[in-house]
């Protein structure tokens, strides 16, 4: 039976209360809430085929790209395998777009989500999905020209309208268009106050633009929308990144404490955070206690990924940062057996984690050469603008303890051109540092 969703796409389902159900994860999903699970729960209770329910299921799973979902994923992707025949042709490239990610094929997934979106662009799961695999690939201009080429279609009274915008204001933002972001931004969050993804676009503007206190009061203002949301982490890494810029170390360390810490979210997503936010510390070199070798306990389950170059950088620099050589040793070899080389984030991943390796083992002049190879395609491991500074941080750092002060004082001109606070405490750090050596 093809019943209509909420924005009117046929949906083959047994009843209309699965479709609804359906919407409300949907919904979930975009607004972060946490609940998809119970309403999809719902729908299988009543359609145990369910095809887009099984397809959303796997898609909340390989989100993260990390080996934690990939049994739920392949659960659910076997299951709506069995249901296909009677799937429409919208429904069957769903199907194929979660198994492709699921295999690690973010580009084939990518492209599939693409095509899903060209012949129905008010397909929010598509839409989304997309989103985040421009995201995940580091393509920009795929995650402002994904959501530009569907807006038309869209309008205020489109249910999901909101969490479009607040799309579309990321990629923006990413792509430099800081004040078309940032009014696009605030925008979703007016239509909606719980789009926690459109206050983290207004939050990625504001940093950008070496607006650290209005980023923090932004953040505080909106609080109520996001607070309880699985974004939380990630917008108070923002708080903890904006507070380190004004050179507040110590709000920093007690949001990390108090915000970033959370016995239930021990995914890739929200560790990669924690050590991000840790390494920023060390590189300025203060003093994190015993608060590595808490994440490096977490991390050594998910050490042999090997899926996500991102995530394995983060695992490498917990194992190092915890002087666990053995553990950071064997990750390095993983990398080496297990990336496949002709895969574009692989093998920039590969040099920047044999360059951050290579640090850690006290050779400045590899390091640099290693994390200066692919330094311009950098964007290829995937992340953001602002969680990809930690590499440049980095590289900025094996200039400096190599000597080699034209490199250093070039990156940090680069880094001053391309983002007004970039940031600011560790410019400082490093502008001190350089004038002391290179006399």
């Amino acid at each position: 039976m093809s019943l209509p969703d909420r924005r009117g796409l046929p949906v083959s389902a047994g009843n209309q209360r699965v479709v609804d159900f359906f919407d409300d994860a949907v919904d979930d999903v975009l607004g972060f809430g946490g609940n998809s699970e119970r309403y999809l729960s719902q729908a299988f209770d009543l359609d145990e085929g369910f095809v887009l329910g099984h397809c959303l299921t796997a898609l909340t799973s390989v989100i993260g790209n990390a080996s934690s979902g990939l049994d739920q994923a392949k659960n659910s992707i076997d299951r709506a395998s069995g249901a296909v025949d009677s799937a429409s042709d919208r429904e069957q490239l769903h199907l194929s777009a979660v198994k492709a990610w699921f295999e690690s094929d973010l580009a084939s997934a990518s492209r599939l989500y693409q095509e899903i979106q060209l012949n129905h662009p008010t397909d929010l799961m598509a839409l989304f999905a997309g989103h985040w695999l421009d995201f995940y690939l580091g393509d920009a201009k795929a995650l402002m020209g994904r959501v530009d080429r569907a807006l038309s279609d869209w309008g205020d009274s489109t249910p999901g309208y909101g969490y479009v915008l607040g799309m579309y204001a990321f990629g923006l933002e990413e792509n430099g268009r800081y004040q078309e972001a940032e009014a696009l931004g605030r925008q979703s969050v007016e239509l909606n106050p719980q789009d926690a993804w459109g206050v983290h676009s207004v939050t990625h503007v504001m940093e950008m633009t070496g607006r650290a206190e209005e980023g923090i009061e932004w953040l505080e203002s909106t609080l109520p929308g996001w607070g309880s949301s699985t974004m939380k982490l990630h917008n108070w890494w923002h708080a903890l990144l904006l507070h380190i810029d004004l050179g507040d170390t110590d709000t920093a360390l007690e949001l990390y404490d108090t915000r970033l810490v959370d016995d239930e979210r021990v995914d890739a997503e929200a560790l990669a955070d924690r050590v991000s936010a840790l390494a920023r510390f060390a590189l300025l070199d203060v003093d994190v206690g015993d608060r590595w070798p808490v994440l490096a306990k977490l991390w050594e389950p998910m050490m042999f990924d090997a899926r996500s170059p991102f995530n394995d950088l983060h695992a490498l620099l917990t194992f190092h940062y915890s002087n666990l050589g053995d553990l950071a040793k064997a990750l390095v070899e993983c990398v080496r057996s297990e990336y496949d080389r002709t895969i574009p984030m692989m093998r920039v991943g590969a040099s920047v984690i044999e360059g951050v390796d290579a640090l850690f083992q006290g050779d400045n002049d590899a390091a640099l050469a290693s994390l200066q190879e692919h330094f311009s395609e950098v964007n290829l491991i995937g992340g953001s603008h602002a969680q990809r500074d930690l590499v440049s941080q980095i590289t900025l750092e094996a200039a400096v303890r190599a000597g080699e002060w034209a490199s250093a004082r070039a990156m940090l001109k680069e880094r001053k051109l391309r983002r007004e606070s970039m940031p600011y405490a560790y410019s400082r750090h490093c502008e001190q540092r350089m004038a002391v050596g290179s006399t």
